[in-house]
Parts: C-alpha cells; structure tokens; sequence
C-alpha cells in the first residue's frame, strides 16, 4: 500500500491530508479559503502576462474568466474530506503552531460537522487571544475557541450529552510510539527551548511542527512554519547527512523567512510543494529551484497528491488526477 500526501488549495494557508499503508488518516493543519484575495489576482495575472482587468474578463477554458477558473482550483477541507474520505476518523490531527492561517476552519470540521478525531498533537505554547482580537480581521473567534477545547481533549457534544474526547499529545524531539513508528514518522523539531523561546517572543513559527515521513526508502518533511531558529536547532542536532529527503513542503509557504540556505542544501529536495495564497513579497521559489529538480504551487497546480509507492517510485499529481511528475526509485 502507498504512503499518499494530500496538499491541499486552500489559499494563503495550510492542509495536508496524509494515507498511511496502516489505513490511518493523518490531518496536518486547515484552513478554508474559498476566495481569491485581489493580491492573489495580481500575483496570477502577473504570471499569465496579463492585467488585473484582462485576467478577471478574459476567457479561460470552461470559465467565463481566469479568475473563475483559479477561484475554481481552491478548495474546502471539509468538502475534500467529505469527497475522498467519507466516515473515515482522523486518527491523528497535528496543529503545527498556533497561528490562525493553519486553525481556521477547526469549528466546521470537527464541531459543525463532527468528524471523529482520535488523537490532537499540540505543543505547548502560551498563546493568548481573546474576542476582540477578532473584531476587524478575517478569521473567527470560534476557531481558535474551537482549537483551546480541542487541545484541553474536548470535543464537540454527543447525541447523548456527553462531550466527544480524544487524546491529547505534545511530542517532541525524540520522542516516539508504536502508531508513529507504525506510520514511519518522526518528530524533528520542536523542542522545549524552542517552545520557551516562541513564548517569551510572542512569536510562534519556531515552534512549529516540523515531522519527517518514511516510507520505502523514500522520506517526506513538513516542517510547518519552522524559520531560523527551529532550522538552526535541528542542524546542530541531526547533522545535515540525516535531513536528506525526496519531497519538502517549503516552510513558511515558501517565503524567505522559511527559506534555510543550510537546511535546503542538506535536505536536497528533489520535489518542493509550496502551499501558498497570495504573491509572498520575498517569494523564495528561485531559491529552492537552486537546489530542487522542481518547485510545485497548489497557487498553480491546484491540490496536490504525492504518493510513493512500496518499490519506491513517487507519482506526483495536479488538482485534476494528471501525473505531472514521476521520481524513479
């Protein structure tokens, strides 16, 4: 059975849904973004080499407008659930860091709609809103309500009034356990410096998540929006021979800020996917281009698929099913 990596559109955000040969489905982030922000239509108007106004007018094909058809690309996390993994428990949710582009949509997807959840990864951070930092944004204040019950272990409330419960886990370097080892995952970064750090800052990047999957020879990093100091950490720790992988999700939706000249090079990706929105002012897709054979969009491409195979092929795929990319085991 293949290892297959969902990387959702969901615009300047982050959802990746994971299908491990155990059967156990894995949710790394979520957010719902089902509009295309005017910095999004000039970022793609650019790329097609037309103005903001021909590029909401002109004709795509089956679409009235460009505009449309990349509008048509994005997609809702629930409704993707809903189409490819019906009734299917999310054995193990990981919210990487507490920042609301990776959280927005938990009260839907878990409260609304009540998919059952087994195992909620958090870290241990200090994190504070309240309600009225809300007020003038475009996130809820439901989904990071949402996000504190869930990571206390409650649920949403059963047909028998009882609150739904799942376990609740804050893994860190090192750290390990049968399920994991089961699905090849190991837990990179953070650590509890790390975490210490994030919370005297009141910044939160560095204390993301940052997970390597294995799987036929074949490996996998996620390292949500882990900068500087979290890259800085896992070199010291790993050496840079360990970090080798196959496919990256460049960190940090593929701006500099996540962007480790270090790092990259020890990792030598040969596939990186950036999970993006709008056009970042210090996009670092030239750089990763300098050391992966391709840099993929879900701006571009729409969702993406990654599935390795067990001889160790990977098969990559665009929005629509067509393979646009094969690494030979």
């Amino acid at each position: 059975m293949p290892l297959v990596f969902h990387f959702l559109n969901v615009g300047h955000g982050d959802c990746t849904f994971i299908e491990f040969p155990s059967g156990r489905l894995m949710m790394v982030d979520i957010n719902n973004s089902k509009s295309l922000p005017e910095s999004d239509v000039e970022a793609l108007a650019e790329n097609k080499g037309l103005s903001t106004y021909a590029f909401k007018h002109s004709s795509s094909v089956g679409y009235r407008s460009w505009e449309q058809h990349y509008q048509s690309l994005l997609v809702d996390p629930y409704d993707y659930y809903q189409a490819n993994f019906p009734g299917q428990s999310i054995f193990r949710y990981v919210q990487t860091h507490p920042d609301m582009d990776h959280m927005s949509g938990l009260h839907r997807f878990f409260w609304q709609e009540r998919v059952d959840l087994v195992n909620f990864w958090d870290t241990s951070h200090t994190k504070e809103l309240d309600e009225g930092s809300f007020d003038h944004g475009k996130y809820a204040y439901v989904d990071w309500a949402v996000y504190n019950c869930l990571r206390l272990g409650v649920g949403p409330e059963k047909a028998s009034g009882e609150n739904g419960k799942h376990k609740v886990i804050k893994a860190g370097r090192g750290h390990s356990a049968l399920y994991w080892n089961q699905d090849g995952i190991e837990v990179l970064s953070p650590t509890p410096e790390l975490i210490s750090a994030c919370n005297e800052c009141g910044q939160y990047n560095d204390c993301s998540y940052v997970l390597k999957f294995t799987h036929a020879g074949r490996s996998v990093i996620l390292p949500g929006d882990a900068e500087g100091a979290a890259w800085n950490s896992i070199l010291a720790h790993y050496g840079k021979e360990y970090l080798s992988c196959d496919v990256l999700k460049a960190s940090h939706h593929g701006r500099m800020s996540g962007y480790h000249e270090e790092a990259v090079s020890a990792m030598r990706p040969d596939t990186v996917i950036c999970s993006v929105g709008k056009k970042p002012s210090t996009d670092a897709s030239d750089e990763y281009a300098r050391v992966a054979n391709r840099v993929l969009s879900t701006r571009y491409n729409g969702s993406i698929k990654v599935k390795i195979w067990d001889d160790g092929d990977i098969w990559i795929y665009d929005h629509s099913g067509s393979r646009i990319a094969t690494i030979e085991g």
